[in-house]
């Protein structure tokens, strides 16, 4: 009967915390819609670059430095959370329990960087979001219910990142496998698994009848599965892997040239803001296009048209380099998959491969290689791209994991047996 009472609880909370969770997200999601809507029909908007690379610093020199690192300060409790399970008050990691008011940040931020037009995403962000939601449904639990135990606070992390997750793609299954595996990519903590379902599910049904923005990728045709186009893919993915892998690599390398070079936190800031104005700027004088601002998504969807620059994935991937070492918010999940199907679409052509099919295995196999998470993006294939033949993308996406190496988006992420078998 307490067991049965016990799942009943979880399964209560998680619905309550996904609701909270999916409105938030919604509010979210449409604001970043917006802002690249704003972008594309009025390019001067990114004359806001520097002033808001300013303002972010400004907010977080107010804030604190740990209002930046939201995802991996939860990654580090549930790290904590997988040593002691239960019977014990949540540790302080960096001094700081994460607040609600970090979802806030979180936002304002992410706002400022859209709407200015910098070439981020909005996966990390809202995954911050949801997480700050579910810290705050914790925080009234344990008022509710006092002497809550420490994994139950993990538990709504779990959710909080789950359900994040799921709304931003529409993606409730990729949702639950992200919440339950993001910090540590080779271990699924099966005992959130119920919460995690019921926190996804529930986010993605709430967001869409809130009227959550969504990508809508375009119809493509797939691969057959044959053992050549088994062949092919597989050597496809290889190279995606090594694209990954450079492209984390290069992320970190401008962020630490950015931070050597100059001492003020604002000039750090402001100086590659300029540069990726600039750069912006001198695109959209060229192309006469503004898709390279902002999420980029019209250069994904362009790729899996067929039509799109052979050079795209270049200059996005510049573009986006310079935006974060400028300390704009979004995340990196979008402009990982926007790069990768670019990218897919470049070997390609110059392949003579069909390029529809490519493009979506190199958003899907980027993105796998980015963020060490093959099986969340597996799943995410299936949702949100509709890719109907699993086994080549299941191929794309193990390969191109298994070749991208230990290098992550998520720098607090923990491979227990990466040594092992790597």
């Amino acid at each position: 009967m307490r067991t049965v009472l016990r799942y009943l609880l979880a399964a209560i909370r998680s619905f309550l915390a996904a609701l909270l969770v999916g409105a938030v997200i919604t509010l979210f999601a449409n604001t970043v819609t917006l802002a690249w809507e704003l972008t594309q029909e009025y390019p001067l908007m990114m004359l806001m670059l520097p002033v808001s690379a300013a303002l972010t610093v400004y907010i977080f020199q107010k804030a604190g430095d740990a209002y930046r690192k939201v995802t991996s300060m939860a990654i580090d409790f549930l790290h904590d959370g997988e040593a002691d399970e239960a019977g014990m008050e949540r540790p302080k990691v960096e001094g700081l329990h994460i607040s609600p008011l970090m979802g806030v940040a979180a936002y304002v931020t992410a706002s400022l960087s859209h709407f200015s037009g910098a070439s981020v995403g909005k996966e990390g962000a809202g995954v911050q979001i949801g997480l700050a939601a579910s810290e705050f449904c914790y925080r009234i639990d344990r008022k509710i219910f006092r002497g809550s135990f420490r994994s139950r606070g993990d538990y709504y992390l779990i959710c909080g990142a789950s359900a994040a997750f799921a709304a931003l793609f529409g993606s409730p299954i990729a949702g639950c496998l992200f919440g339950l595996t993001f910090a540590t990519p080779d271990t699924i903590r099966l005992s959130a698994m119920l919460p995690s379902v019921i926190a996804s599910f529930t986010a993605v049904w709430f967001s869409s009848l809130l009227g959550v923005h969504v990508m809508e990728i375009p119809h493509f045709t797939e691969l057959p599965f044959t053992w050549e186009n088994a062949i092919i893919v597989a050597l496809f993915a290889l190279a995606v892997g090594v694209g990954a892998r450079f492209f984390i690599i290069l992320l970190e390398k401008f962020k630490e040239r950015t931070e050597k070079a100059f001492r003020s936190a604002y000039t750090r800031a402001v100086v590659p803001a300029v540069m990726v104005m600039v750069l912006l700027f001198a695109i959209y004088a060229a192309t006469g296009t503004n898709k390279y601002a902002g999420l980029s998504i019209a250069l994904l969807y362009d790729a899996i048209n067929g039509d799109t620059a052979i050079y795209a994935f270049a200059l996005n991937a510049l573009t986006i380099f310079l935006s974060i070492s400028a300390g704009f918010v979004g995340g990196e999940v979008v402009p990982l998959l926007v790069t990768g199907g670019t990218f897919g679409f470049t070997v390609a052509t110059i392949a003579g491969l069909p390029t529809p099919a490519f493009a979506v295995l190199g958003a899907v196999g980027m993105l796998a290689g980015g963020t060490n998470l093959p099986v969340v993006c597996f799943a995410l294939g299936l949702e949100l791209f509709g890719y109907n033949e699993p086994m080549l993308l299941f191929i794309a996406t193990a390969i191109a994991y298994a070749t991208s190496g230990k290098h992550s988006i998520y720098q607090h992420q923990r491979q227990v047996f990466y040594r092992q078998f790597r």
